[in-house]
């Protein structure tokens, strides 16, 4: 029988694996090896949520010490290679099934496309989730959609994704429910990810036709458009950021911490491919589009991301646990999706620089300034969404899922830290999309507190 850790044991692993990201980020081989040796002893020792996410942050951290080394790192297989597209796919779906936040996002979006579709004849869903995809969410909108007095429109979904399987199972299931509702149904299948896609050529794209009412749902998608080659810059500019990053992560290790407290930098100009995104969307004029993204700040220097991401996922890893232990049988898909899905985020953000780190997460205002620049506004969520995304959390049965309404959008989080964000978006009246000029724009860094507005979440 496994010894239970002692509470010193569970207190020492954060300044542990701060000690670790500072010696990486200082270079230093022996002092990131005896730190290593020091977070396995210490993970080692019971099999709990933040024993796993330390033996996580401990392999990215000693793979990004030898990023230096081009040649040892080359040779290496990384785990994810070993990954068989079922077993992605797999956990994919789990991740689906076993998140509290993102069935609650769902929830939420779909009241949402119905109120603003209340009175529409022909509408056209476009799931642009990808990977976060999931079919139950529609069904549960054509369910909505049967139930809406003066009958339900033709509903014309458009899914972008990049498994045909995915695509074919998820058609042959919506169809055979709309035929069964007796819903007018079209589905339209488009194999890639959201920013592979021609943005110059978006209605084609996506098979919109003129004349239909469009609600587009983007769902942890689109901070992959925020990808730049952070590797452009100068020697001496690098230089100073490593800088930072040790000088930092050193003051971290030494004080009592928190991730409000992190220095804020200037951030670089929205990618190009983000600004051509919401150019494109901007120019189909859709009645609303829903955005639920990770409420973090992962798009920063290492030091700044790092500390950020430890405190993210530790309180993630600790929700899926709970949502795990009240229901036994969902033990291996809780280990499935931590490996396979977040633990393959946690190493995009700590491991990969420039166009290979796709994990760029920004908080909810950082999300409204880009929307913003771009000529979109704020559509605020309405009592009954509001209401859906307290009723879906309740069912859960968890006390540590709550969440809080600021600026008109949802914030869903686990005790006091915030996950994700869920916001609706409308082009502006008479408005073009925002120029590459009106983006650039400075960090925002959120310091309030997550609160709970509504006692009784």
């Amino acid at each position: 029988m496994a010894c239970m850790p002692s509470v010193q044991d569970q207190v020492r692993l954060v300044p542990a694996l701060y000690q670790c990201a500072t010696h990486v980020s200082e270079g230093s081989i022996g002092k990131t090896n005896d730190s290593l040796s020091e977070i396995k002893r210490l993970s080692s020792i019971v099999d709990g949520p933040l024993q796993r996410l330390s033996q996580i942050m401990a392999d990215s951290l000693a793979r990004r010490l030898l990023l230096s080394c081009e040649g040892l790192t080359g040779s290496l297989i990384h785990p994810s290679d070993y990954f068989e597209q079922s077993s992605i796919q797999s956990a994919r779906y789990n991740f689906a099934s076993l998140s509290p936040y993102l069935k609650t996002g769902f929830a939420t979006i779909n009241q949402a496309i119905l109120e603003a579709m209340e009175v529409e004849k022909v509408v056209r869903i476009i799931d642009l989730s990808c990977s976060a995809s999931h079919p139950r969410q529609w069904l549960k909108l054509l369910h909505g959609f049967h139930g809406r007095p003066g009958g339900p429109p033709e509903v014309r979904l458009t899914v972008v994704h990049d498994d045909n399987d995915f695509l074919a199972n998820m058609k042959a299931l919506l169809s055979k429910e709309a035929d069964m509702l007796k819903i007018p149904f079209q589905f339209n299948d488009v194999n890639g990810r959201l920013e592979t896609l021609d943005f110059s050529n978006l209605r084609d794209v996506l098979g919109i036709k003129y004349g239909e009412a469009i609600a587009i749902s983007c769902s942890l998608q689109m901070h992959r458009l925020l990808v730049v080659d952070d590797n452009i810059s100068c020697t001496a500019i690098d230089q100073l950021q490593k800088m930072a990053n040790a000088a930092q992560l050193k003051q971290m290790v030494s004080s009592v911490y928190s991730p409000a407290s992190i220095l804020n930098y200037p951030r670089t100009p929205s990618p190009l491919l983000l600004a051509s995104f919401l150019n494109a969307i901007h120019t189909l004029k859709p009645n609303i589009m829903l955005v639920m993204e990770q409420d973090a700040n992962h798009n920063a220097l290492f030091s700044d991301r790092f500390v950020e991401a430890l405190y993210y996922y530790a309180a993630l890893f600790d929700s899926f646990n709970a949502m795990a232990a009240a229901n036994s049988q969902w033990a291996n898909e809780r280990t499935q999706v931590e490996r396979m899905i977040l633990g393959e985020e946690i190493k995009n953000i700590l491991l990969c620089e420039g166009v290979n780190r796709h994990e760029r997460h920004e908080r909810l205002s950082q999300w409204e300034m880009y929307m913003d620049a771009s000529g979109f506004h704020h559509v605020p969520l309405s009592f009954d969404a509001i209401r859906e995304c307290e009723l879906k959390l309740l069912s859960f049965g968890l006390n540590g899922c709550q969440y809080q309404v600021e600026s008109d959008s949802l914030l869903l989080g686990w005790s006091s830290t915030r996950l994700y964000s869920i916001s609706a978006w409308r082009p502006k009246k008479g408005s073009t999309s925002g120029s590459r000029e009106h983006m650039l724009v400075q960090r925002q860094m959120n310091s309030e507190p997550f609160r709970v507005k509504h006692s009784d979440v």
